[in-house]
Parts: structure tokens; sequence; C-alpha cells
């Protein structure tokens, strides 16, 4: 009987390992597919962060192309515009006459004076006229 009692006991004692043993695992268990699940969720998130830079991407790109054509126009525009230019001063003797260095001197100083100027109204101590 004592024998018996005892392999009850060891048999208990066993049990009880055996039961923290499963509850152990199962915790750990949980525990990874937690982390799985976050990982999903934040590869999802990366993934759509991705789209919208491709989506972002392919916008500037659309714009680049925007923008060189606009470019290409400008350019064919001014093109055309230099060459009408050209066309109708050809029989102007008063346009391919050189100016005196003089004249030419006191233009460009005059133009680099304007340039640097501020005509704010701010600066020149005179009412700008809204008063």
């Amino acid at each position: 009987m004592k024998g018996l009692i005892v392999a009850l006991v060891v048999l208990l004692i066993l049990f009880i390992a055996v039961c923290i043993g499963f509850n152990g695992e199962i915790n750990k268990r949980q525990e990874a597919e937690k982390a799985l699940a976050d990982t999903t969720l934040k590869l999802n998130q990366t993934g759509e962060v991705l789209a919208e830079v491709r989506a972002l991407r392919q916008d500037v790109s659309q714009v680049e192309a925007g923008l060189k054509a606009l470019s290409q126009q400008r350019n064919a525009t001014g093109e055309h515009r230099r060459e009408n230019i050209k066309t109708a001063l050809a029989g102007n003797d008063c346009a391919v006459t050189p100016v005196p260095v003089a004249g030419a001197d006191s233009l460009y100083q005059r133009a680099e004076e304007v340039s640097a100027a501020d005509y704010s109204g701010a600066f020149t101590g005179k009412p700008d006229g809204k008063n």
C-alpha cells in the first residue's frame, strides 16, 4: 500500500511537471505568434510605404517630363523669336551699326545700377503714394 501511495505521489509530481512544461510551451508559442503578427503588420505597413514612395516617384517623373517638354518648347519659341528678329533687322542699317564704346559702357553701367537698386519704397525716404 505504501508503495502504491509513493507511486501515485511520483505520478502526480510528474503530471504536475508535465502540465507546467506544457503551459510554458503554450506561453512561448503565444508569444511567438504575437511577435509574428506584429512583424507581419510592420511588413504590411512597410509595403504600403514603399507603394506610396513608388507612386510619388512616378509623380516626380511625370513632373520632370513636363518640365523637360516645357523647356524644349521654350527653347523652340526663343529660337523662332530670334529668327524673326534677325529677319526683321536684316535690312535695317541702324540695327547692324556697332554702338560706340562709351555708349555701350554707359548702358552696361546703368543696367548694373538698376539691378542693384532697391525700389521697395522703404529705403527711398519718399512716400509710396498709398496714404
